[in-house]
């Protein structure tokens, strides 16, 4: 088993990365749709990093990220069949600026961190020192009930709906041999 201080620091990088998928997000001024897909497959990997963390069970967090990809792949096809011919560009002194920006912050969050777990190792625990990296199991129970009993037929409904819109636009888009939307 992993030291508990590995641990919340897998915890706190994985939240950090969160944080600058979120930051890219927000301030993308590009919002071009294969780039937001890119974002959230990013998001959805590392939630389900930081859920493998939280509990012993790799189970809910592969059904979850299987759910992710599923529903981005049908937007993916969709957005794919309407933008076919649309120019993606790239806004590299942002990319860096952005990179710089959160390596930097970081440096300075985990300098922190350490010195306060140095400083105060021997009166408190890891955890009383950085309460944002306490692992919420209320929150994570949560996400267990949608794959139990009561909860569990809403969850196979939408995984049915997404297949069905999948085979739909697929069926779609094969018919006609083209994409959904004219382009002159």
């Amino acid at each position: 088993m992993m030291n508990m201080t590995k641990i919340h620091l897998l915890n706190f990088l994985t939240i950090f990365l969160i944080l600058i998928v979120i930051m890219f997000m927000i301030m993308n001024l590009n919002n071009h749709p294969i780039i937001m897909m890119i974002i959230l497959l990013i998001y959805s990997s590392l939630i389900c990093i930081n859920m493998c963390l939280w509990k012993s069970n790799y189970l809910y967090s592969i059904f979850l990220f299987l759910m992710m990809i599923s529903g981005l792949l049908i937007i993916f096809l969709y957005f794919s069949s309407l933008i076919s011919n649309e120019q993606l560009k790239f806004n590299y002194k942002f990319i860096y600026y952005m990179i710089l920006m959160n390596f930097l912050l970081f440096i300075l969050t985990y300098k922190k961190i350490k010195s306060l777990s140095n400083m105060f190792i021997y009166k408190y625990s890891f955890n009383e020192i950085t309460p944002i990296l306490n692992i919420n199991n209320m929150k994570f129970n949560n996400i267990m009930n949608l794959f139990e009993y009561p909860l569990n037929n809403i969850t196979i409904m939408t995984m049915f709906y997404l297949l069905f819109s999948l085979f739909s636009i697929i069926k779609i888009c094969s018919t006609q041999y083209l994409s959904l939307r004219k382009i002159n």
